[in-house]
């Protein structure tokens, strides 16, 4: 039997359990990112490609970074992720559906390991899929990519869904140069509306568009 020392010790520390349980919980269901382990998928998939990840200012927080010098057309990188339906993002994201059991233990194992739940990661593709690049666990570091309006200077990388207009769409969106860049500049996109064929990349006389090295 407790003493009345030990029960109110134990309250207190289930009180402090469910308090911070529930604040991270809700943090990250109002959109707050939570930080990311380099140990993560998303950090370690851009050491292998050679890309760097970094602070890009205080308002976008981290951005990816060239660390060689890039043509226009070159292949950058894959947006991997969770390929969602449509109901799927509607209940997890949207609010406009209610959420399953298999919604509901999706909710929970993100919340578990760290992961948001701020639905900012979603792209959807030309088939009506959707790819989630939110958990870094399953994300590659295209995910870090920064939004600047197509046809600016600052913009320089644009996703696609297919390599060339008789191919089959991708699973996950690829993205390529759209013009030449120099290394230290940061990596960013339009975030909106993108084109599906990359081969209109090519360069005279330089073969297929985005080819892989």
């Amino acid at each position: 039997m407790m003493n009345q020392v030990e029960l109110k010790r134990t309250l207190s520390l289930l009180l402090w359990i469910l308090v911070t349980t529930t604040t991270t919980m809700v943090a990250s269901l109002n959109g707050v990112r939570p930080s990311l382990s380099s140990s993560t998928w998303a950090h370690r998939s851009a050491v292998k490609d050679g890309i760097c990840i970094k602070v890009a200012s205080k308002e976008k927080g981290l951005g990816a970074f060239a660390t060689s010098n890039l043509k226009r057309g070159d292949y950058i990188g894959e947006n991997t992720g969770e390929v969602l339906t449509r109901r799927q993002v509607q209940a997890r994201y949207w609010g406009k559906r209610a959420k399953n059991g298999q919604d509901l233990s999706w909710q929970a194992s993100r919340s578990k390991r760290g992961q948001g739940l701020t639905g900012n990661f979603v792209l959807e593709m030309k088939d009506g899929s959707f790819v989630d690049s939110e958990d870094a666990e399953l994300s590659s570091w295209c995910r870090f990519m920064n939004h600047a309006t197509e046809g600016t200077k600052p913009c320089n990388v644009k996703p696609f869904d297919r390599l060339a207009a008789d191919d089959d769409l991708l699973t996950f969106p690829q993205y390529y140069a759209i013009r030449d860049i120099q290394a230290g500049e940061e990596l960013l996109f339009d975030y909106g509306p993108h084109s599906d064929v990359a081969q209109s990349l090519k360069a005279a006389g330089a073969g297929r568009a985005g080819a892989r090295p």
